[in-house]
């Protein structure tokens, strides 16, 4: 998941395509932000390093090995990512006065859901459609591996952010699929 995966999808000369990108990416980030609703509180907070995106896999094989990738949001996205992140911000109704550290990961994260059919970045059976277990990830636990079941997959996205006084936050949300396994008609 490289910055060249992220700027083919949004990248110069198409803006329909970024347009469209944006506006289904606030639409998935303001369904899934039942999950960080917790999180928010007065003040405003900023991103203040580059957002970084864990997939994590373990295969159905309970002995293999969980894999995961990782990479770095390349930075001529940013602009990208505030735009969707604002548009989150008006689905969600915050104002001018109120913010949630968790809401630029959960943002990012929802970009990648989004873009995952166009990927295959987060394998097949993931798509927007198909809701995730969402969750914030305490910082502590932010750099750690997996630990779910086979089948499953997830997707980390931590983002340093810092509010208004200058309290720096390590972000992390995290979305979670467990494999759908196939049953045969009874």
């Amino acid at each position: 998941m490289g910055p060249d995966d992220i700027s083919a999808a949004v990248g110069e000369g198409d803006e329909a395509l970024a347009e469209q990108l944006a506006a289904d990416t606030a639409r998935v980030a303001a369904r899934l932000a039942f999950a960080i609703g917790q999180h928010r509180r007065p003040g405003r907070f900023a991103l203040v390093g580059a957002p970084v995106s864990v997939v994590f896999q373990r295969a159905a094989d309970a002995e293999a090995k969980p894999q995961h990738r990782s990479g770095r949001l390349a930075p001529e996205l940013l602009p990208f990512l505030v735009d969707a992140t604002m548009r989150t911000r008006e689905r969600l109704q915050l104002g001018e006065d109120e913010d949630n550290p968790y809401l630029i990961p959960l943002v990012l994260a929802s970009f990648y859901v989004v873009d995952a059919p166009r990927t295959g970045l987060l394998g097949p059976g993931v798509t927007a459609e198909r809701t995730p277990a969402v969750a914030s990830v305490a910082e502590a636990e932010a750099l750690m591996d997996l630990a779910g079941r086979p089948g499953t997959v997830a997707l980390r996205v931590i983002a340093p952010v810092e509010d208004e006084d200058g309290r720096a936050l390590n972000a992390a949300v995290e979305l979670r699929w467990d494999r759908a396994v196939a049953t045969s008609p009874s």
